[in-house]
């Protein structure tokens, strides 16, 4: 069963896709443990839970409640590949919504860093079929 209205999916997967990337802007020694960070953060469990108020955040108000500070401007990240890291950002945000499972649980079981790598050959299965196989290598 969706987590939350399916109304608010596009617009969660693109403010996820922007969150991540500005993850790899800024935060580039320990990206993947700031993601870890935020998908366990009682901040993305209201937004779990369907929270409108959390739903509509912006990726930098989110940021700003992790103490993150980002500029106006910011430089392509040289360590992570940002369509990568956007395709991280669909597979959490699709996974939480179609499974309804916690965001925590999820990055428990399949880490930042692990699904990394797993870009290849997943991202050519659709978003859908991907966070299908995930689900079932991970038993979530």
């Amino acid at each position: 069963m969706p987590a939350y209205d399916e109304c608010y999916l596009d617009s969660m997967i693109k403010k996820h896709r922007y969150l991540f990337k500005l993850i790899g802007r800024y935060c580039e020694n320990n990206a993947f443990t700031v993601i870890k960070t935020y998908l366990c953060c009682d901040y993305r469990k209201r937004m779990d839970e369907g929270n409108p108020l959390y739903l509509n955040k912006t990726p930098k108000q989110i940021l700003g409640e992790m103490g993150i500070r980002v500029e106006l401007v910011s430089e392509i990240s040289d360590r992570y590949d940002e369509f990568i890291l956007e395709w991280m950002a669909d597979i959490y945000t699709y996974m939480q919504w179609k499974y309804g499972i916690s965001s925590r649980l999820i990055s428990d079981k399949i880490k930042p860093d692990d699904l990394y790598t797993k870009y290849y050959p997943l991202h050519e299965a659709s978003l859908e079929n991907a966070v299908d196989k995930l689900v079932k290598i991970y038993d979530l």
